[in-house]
């Protein structure tokens, strides 16, 4: 008596990791799963033998079932938008500070108040200190990377509020000035609104 035997072959995805992400064809937030694909020798059907992987990752959303490049997981989601502001308000503060007198009371503490009223809750001393103990190379590169999604508007407050705070203690140093232009750069604004930005921070400081 034959036996038939049914083999073959098929590709089976298998779950990198979740998360949320913007969905392109839902237009809003979903859960997603990151997956990559694999060519299994099958058996009556059944996947036996791994074999190479099949293309690259992709992102599915758990929603709508649409599959995407990894590189939609760049476009930030609504709630990382909420917060953008505020970390960018962070990192541009704490590179200021650091370029002058960093234990200044009256410039941390004007640090910390004008953090908590971008609505950053729970920002304290020891954040600001976490914030001071970050690479610079690092915060540049978020910095530069969470910039674009911001109105230029609001990236020209963030650098108003960092000069306005490095002028707490008195007029800026060369570092300071060195460090906003830098900022200034990080948050995708010309030599001229950095200019501009920095002029009005002195004339509300009286400086």
């Amino acid at each position: 008596m034959a036996i038939l035997i049914i083999f073959g072959w098929r590709v089976v995805f298998f779950t990198l990791s979740r998360g949320t992400f913007h969905c392109p064809n839902c237009g809003g937030d979903r859960a997603y799963r990151r997956r990559q694909g694999r060519n299994f020798f099958t058996l009556f059907f059944i996947p036996v033998i791994p074999l190479t992987k099949a293309g690259g990752e992709i992102v599915e959303c758990d929603s709508c079932k649409g599959r995407w490049h990894p590189g939609v997981l760049d476009v930030p989601t609504t709630a990382q938008l909420a917060q953008m502001p505020g970390m960018l308000l962070r990192m541009a503060i704490a590179q200021v500070l650091r370029s002058g007198d960093y234990t200044d009371a009256a410039s941390r503490s004007r640090a910390v108040a004008v953090v908590q009223q971008a609505g950053v809750a729970g920002y304290d001393d020891a954040a600001l200190n976490a914030d001071l103990a970050r690479p610079f190379g690092e915060v540049r590169a978020d910095m530069a990377h969470a910039a674009a999604s911001l109105a230029p508007e609001a990236r020209e407050n963030i650098l108003r509020a960092a000069a306005e705070i490095a002028l707490t203690d008195g007029p800026l140093s060369v570092a300071e000035e060195e460090t906003l232009a830098a900022v200034g750069a990080d948050l995708q604004l010309t030599r001229v609104q950095v200019t501009g930005v920095v002029s009005m921070a002195r004339q509300s400081s009286g400086q």
